[in-house]
């Protein structure tokens, strides 16, 4: 059908300029709110994709932007008969009215399920006030914890003023908590301590140094040491401080103690040791012509002595060779500390084959069968690894089972960085509860007749290696034998 066959709407109006202006214009300013409408509302979805309903938004803007249309063709169709195209635009605008009416209805359940502001507000203050309630339990629950650590706990602000002190900094100062709120940090520290505080911060910012032994002032004014430990915080913005202070005061005059006590026990070992060193020298003179003397007596005067001055004579002898012995060993023992330590190239395999020419005629004797395995090179002071081994071997073959001939094995293991050395025997052995006591100077647990000795040989061992950095310890098992074991480091820079 022709659109021509139609009239204008103007018609309808007569073409009169008032009213068809007012219908144009009113009409304009609809078109230009229902097209400015789907903007914002596009905007706002945009921006808010977290509200619901977004589909709804999404209707009434195709809703209103076709609204817009209808209104636009009222103001064409004034003039041109295009009422097809315009009944177009109205079927589109009810299909999409319909279809945000059955959107609406169908949401209706979800929309008015949404909490009104009043209780979106109600909600929000009680989140608040549980907010505040958790805040304050934590304060209460750090405060709880602060108050009862030993070491004291003060928190200071960006101008040095104190702003918290717990009861253990109450306890070490002698100030309450109230005493000292909003105080100067100076309170706490002598005069001359506290000008280094601000330089103490410096180097805490700048380098991280965290603890440092200060001087600090009770309430009485009495200094004392304390150690204290810095940690910074902000709150709002602002930098805070926490330093946690320890009165070490019983820990500084305990190990001044300790140092002093310790100079006395060094003062009196190099006293005894130069004692045992001077007196067994000395000793040695009249020894010699106690033992001279009592050779003399017996070869001259043998007959005119009976039984019993023979007796007599040989215990004179006897005694006199033992306090020799003895001398002997007390001299060996101060001079391992006295004559120092030089380290060398040592290889032990060589010093045990010296130490075994040395003991041949004992060897022999005994019938020992010494074994040994491949012993390596190490740093250590030749002369004492000698005389090490010479005294774990003699001892060895010293304290052998009667009717038992003596077999002993020298062994090594690699530890690492230690060498292990072992030296194994199979003689009368020793029991487990004295092993222990055996380095002991003059600890003696045979008192067999036949076995010499003065009970220094160990103690000489010990010394040898503890001046080496190792350890030494034995194993033994009565009748069956003993295993002496001792480390040495293969790197003696680290001693």
């Amino acid at each position: 059908m022709n659109v021509n066959q139609f009239m204008p709407h103007g018609y309808c109006f007569l073409w009169q300029p008032g009213i068809l202006w007012l219908h144009v214009v009113s009409d304009l300013g609809i078109v230009l709110a229902y097209f400015g409408i789907p903007l914002a509302l596009i905007y706002f979805i945009r921006k808010r994709k977290d509200l619901p309903f977004q589909m709804v938004f999404a209707l009434f803007g195709a809703f209103i932007l076709l609204c817009g249309f209808s209104h636009l063709l009222n103001i064409w169709v004034l003039w041109h008969p295009d009422y097809y195209f315009e009944g177009v635009i109205k079927a589109l605008t009810a299909i999409a009215s319909i279809a945000t009416l059955v959107t609406i209805v169908r949401m209706m359940p979800r929309a008015l399920a949404l909490p009104s502001p009043k209780q979106l507000a109600d909600a929000n203050a009680r989140l608040e006030e549980l907010h505040r309630q958790s805040e304050e339990n934590n304060r209460a629950a750090m405060g709880a914890v602060v108050d009862n650590v030993l070491d004291g706990v003060i928190t200071i602000d960006e101008n040095d003023r104190i702003q918290s002190f717990n009861a253990a900094c109450e306890s070490i100062f002698g100030y309450s908590a109230e005493e000292v709120q909003g105080k100067p940090i100076s309170l706490l520290m002598p005069d001359p301590t506290y000008t280094e505080h601000d330089r103490y911060i410096g180097d805490y910012l700048n380098t991280d140094t965290t603890g440092r032994e200060v001087k600090a002032r009770r309430k009485d004014g009495a200094e004392f040491p304390a150690d204290l430990s810095v940690s910074a915080f902000e709150i709002d913005g602002k930098q805070h401080y926490t330093g946690i202070v320890r009165d070490i005061t019983k820990a500084k005059l305990a190990e001044d103690s300790r140092q002093r006590l310790l100079r006395r026990l060094t003062d009196s070992n190099t006293e005894l040791e130069r004692f045992a060193y001077v007196a067994s020298h000395d000793m040695q003179e009249p020894l010699r012509m106690v033992l001279n003397f009592s050779q003399i007596v017996a070869k001259d005067y043998a007959d005119k002595l009976d039984d019993d001055g023979k007796e007599y004579l040989k215990i004179i002898g006897n005694s006199a060779m033992r306090m020799r012995d003895m001398v002997q060993d007390l001299l060996e023992y101060a001079r391992v500390d006295k004559e120092g330590f030089r380290c060398s190239d040592v290889d032990m395999r060589t010093e045990l084959v010296h130490v075994l020419d040395n003991l041949r005629a004992l060897t022999r004797e005994s019938l020992a069968v010494i074994t040994y395995d491949t012993l390596p090179r190490l740093k250590g002071n030749g002369v004492q690894l000698m005389r090490l081994m010479q005294n774990l071997v003699t001892n060895a073959i010293k304290y052998q089972k009667p009717r038992r001939l003596p077999v002993i094995h020298i062994g090594v293991a690699d530890e690492g960085d230690m060498w292990r050395f072992s030296v194994k025997d199979n003689g009368m052995g020793i029991d487990e509860a004295f092993v222990g006591q055996i380095f002991e100077p003059f600890r003696r647990l045979h008192s067999w007749d036949g076995i010499q000795g003065t009970g220094l040989g160990l103690a000489v061992c010990r010394k040898i290696v503890e001046n080496h950095g190792g350890r030494i310890w034995a194993t033994s098992e009565p009748d069956v034998g003993s295993t002496f074991f001792f480390t040495i480091p293969k790197d003696l820079k680290s001693v």
